[in-house]
């Protein structure tokens, strides 16, 4: 309810657009919602779960009784296994559904936007057209503006292919000017092919980064099976697939946050009983939460921009956290 509240009174409030509208927007928007908030309410029900069992000493008849904190915690952290597997084929398969038709209601039928949203559908080996050129481009990266995989085909006025040039990489400088890399051009000029290799190549086009963002695959509309498939081809073509194979990572490595949350909750929600009660715990939780989404974004940034490995990327705070959280049940005293 917080999620809607501040987000209608931010987005919608001022747009003139029906109230059925709206709702049918946030009932498409309530997928995202759950997946993004379980691990939180996974965290807080942990706290307050084993805040209220010691605070009425159930903790200590168990512990009485010969069990210890993780064999005490075993069917939660059970139930909670089943609900990290059910919340991934959940968003593997309801998701992108609904991402599609969220962003299709707010682009298309609120602000009435269809070019821009029919525009940014991902389009593979788009092909683009200017006077005496024609070139391709393989896929687009926004956020370095940088394309990779492009062919440029030059034609004379008698559409006779003049010249190719292929390249691995090419980097947006300014005012329309890109700079190609590992670039191999080849010339028909002289009635036979003559092929020349540069390490570097400034060429002209009519498009800009903005221009070329629909051809970037957006991964909110795509399920695991079609983003692997879309990685296998990036590598295949010799591509990076950098920032799509942190994606996929993501997924499988947020399902199972919930997990995490579990875990370093559990240590705290015995610890902190004697003070401040379940509200302390509540704010502990919060602040746990956020750290972990600090780490958590950083770590994923450092992935997409290729300076760590996409598996660390992903999965490094899921790690880092369970490691801690064993560490202090394993110092919790009875």
């Amino acid at each position: 309810m917080l999620f809607v509240g501040i987000d209608l009174l931010s987005r919608i409030w001022d747009l003139d657009a029906p109230f059925s509208l709206i709702g049918l927007y946030y009932l498409f928007k309530v997928p995202n919602i759950a997946i993004q908030m379980m691990p939180v309410s996974i965290l807080i029900a942990t706290l307050m779960l084993f805040s209220y069992l010691s605070k009425h000493n159930e903790l200590v008849a168990l512990y009485c009784s010969g069990r210890s904190l993780m064999r005490i915690a075993s069917p939660m952290f059970l139930a909670v296994t089943l609900i990290s597997i059910g919340s991934f084929y959940f968003s593997d398969y309801i998701l992108p559904v609904s991402n599609f038709q969220a962003q299709k209601i707010w682009m298309v039928d609120i602000l009435h936007k269809e070019n821009s949203f029919y525009g940014s559908l991902h389009q593979e080996k788009a092909w683009f057209r200017d006077k005496g050129v024609i070139y391709n481009i393989y896929s687009y990266d926004s956020s370095n503006k940088s394309i990779s995989g492009m062919n440029v085909y030059y034609f004379d006025d008698n559409f006779d292919m003049t010249s190719h040039i292929y390249a691995k990489q090419a980097l947006y400088h300014k005012k329309g000017s890109w700079v190609l890399r590992n670039v191999k051009e080849t010339d028909f000029t002289s009635g036979h092919a003559i092929v020349r290799m540069f390490p570097e190549k400034n060429i002209y086009l009519r498009e800009k980064p903005d221009d070329l963002k629909k051809i970037e695959a957006n991964s909110d509309y795509l399920d695991t099976s079609k983003l692997i498939k879309y990685v296998k081809d990036l590598e295949n073509a010799g591509l990076s697939p950098s920032k799509y194979k942190v994606e996929l990572n993501k997924r499988y490595s947020m399902s199972f946050a919930g997990l995490v949350m579990c875990f370093i909750g559990l240590p705290f929600a015995v610890r902190q009983h004697r003070r401040g009660g379940v509200g302390l715990n509540i704010g502990i939780g919060f602040m746990l939460v956020f750290i972990y989404w600090i780490v958590f974004s950083v770590l994923l940034s450092m992935g997409i921009s290729g300076r760590i490995d996409a598996y660390i990327s992903a999965w490094g705070a899921n790690l880092l956290f369970l490691v801690a959280s064993l560490i202090l049940i394993k110092r919790s005293k009875k």
